[in-house]
Parts: structure tokens; sequence; C-alpha cells
């Protein structure tokens, strides 16, 4: 088991990362998806007294990714935001801390989810449906388009054993025309991968887990 996996997918290699990210060397594109930023201030509305740190955890974690890559693109699958007010509840710093993140890359793709549909961020920042690479499409769902696929949305998760030890922790989740990645928001849960809709995604070629597990990844048969 490794802090991170290079994997062939689509015909080209990138890393997927135990922290969460995929890391495209080829082209320095880092990508996460579902931050749900401002999650936990959403549910306070609704009585839940979970603290409201899980955004600036989010973006220091992000910040660790990008101090270790270096990337001239950074792809945020979607999501980004758990709700449409979500921007204007973040504190200051975590604004500034945000932004200071979009600016510290070359280029910094917000494409848009199912969440942050009628989000108004700064003027700076602009969601675009999808993401495209080479051949390969990044989009928060599944795209019409007849190409390879990086999505999130799904959270992929996953309960397994590995060498004789119950394991359960996200997953990325890959076939050879899409890759599923795990939401990478500190306040995330997660659709276990026997779940239907995995199925109906793979369309008869099963998807493949790569399990993340404390600070290692790990491809797993199943």
């Amino acid at each position: 088991m490794a802090s991170w996996l290079e994997v062939a997918f689509a015909g080209h290699y990138v890393v997927l990362d135990a922290e969460l990210s995929l890391y495209w060397a080829e082209h320095g594109a880092l990508a996460v998806s579902d931050l749900h930023l401002e999650k936990s201030t959403f549910l306070a509305q609704f009585g839940s007294p979970i603290p409201a740190y899980d955004s600036h955890d989010t973006l220091v974690r992000l910040e660790r990714l990008i101090a270790r890559y270096r990337p001239k693109v950074l792809i945020l699958l979607g999501d980004t935001f758990h709700d449409k007010a979500a921007w204007e509840r973040l504190e200051d710093r975590t604004r500034t801390q945000l932004l200071t993140v979009c600016g510290s890359v070359e280029h910094c793709c917000f494409v848009e989810g199912n969440h942050d549909v009628g989000v108004s961020v700064d003027p700076s920042l602009c969601f675009a449906d999808d993401y495209v690479i080479e051949n390969v499409v990044f989009s928060h769902e599944p795209a019409a388009a007849d190409l390879p696929q990086v999505i999130g949305h799904f959270h992929p998760k996953l309960r397994t054993s590995l060498h004789g030890h119950k394991l359960s922790g996200k997953c990325f989740a890959m076939n050879e025309r899409l890759l599923v990645m795990p939401a990478f928001g500190s306040f995330t849960g997660g659709l276990e991968l026997t779940h239907a809709a995995f199925a109906t995604l793979a369309k008869g070629d099963p998807l493949r887990p790569y399990i993340i597990y404390g600070n290692t990844v790990a491809a797993v048969c199943w």
C-alpha cells in the first residue's frame, strides 16, 4: 500500500492520491471533487451542533496538495459549495483562503455541480459545464459526450477486507472509460460501491475500486 498509485486510464497515466485527488503530470493538472464548502453551517440552520470548521480544513488539505504537486491547472470537479448561499456564509478568512488557492495556479476551473446551481461567487470565479484535456472530459456528473470521463457526484466508498484486515473508506472507482472521484470535502459521506447506481454507471464494464485507508491508497480485487 502506498500514499499514491499511478494507473493507466484512457491511454494516459494519472496519479490517484490518498489525499483524495487525481494528478495528471503530463498536463500539470490536479483534480478534486465535491468539497461541499459550508455544509456544516447549512446543517446548523436545522439544529446540527457540528462545529463550523469543515471549509477551512478542506482548503488546508487542498493547499497541501498544491504545495506538493505545484499544478498549473486546478480542476474543482463540482459541488464545490454545498448550497447557493454557501459563499455568503464563508468567513472572510476562509473566502480569502479560497481565492488565494485559486490564484496560486495558472488556471482554476470550477466545474458546476448540482449543489453549485445558483451560487453567487466572487466575479473572478466562474463555472463551466466541464473541462477537457486531450480526449478526457472532466464533469461533475456523466456527460453525454462519448469520451472517457472523470466525474464526481457519487462519493464512492467501500467496505472490504485486504490481507485479512477489514477496511472501510472512500475510494476511486474506475473502468476503461470512467473514473469516479471520491468526495474531497472534510464533511462528506459516501455511497457504497455495491449500490446499483454504480452498476448503472459501469454499463457492463465493472468499476475497479482503489480504496483510501489512512494515508494509503490500494487497488482492491472484489
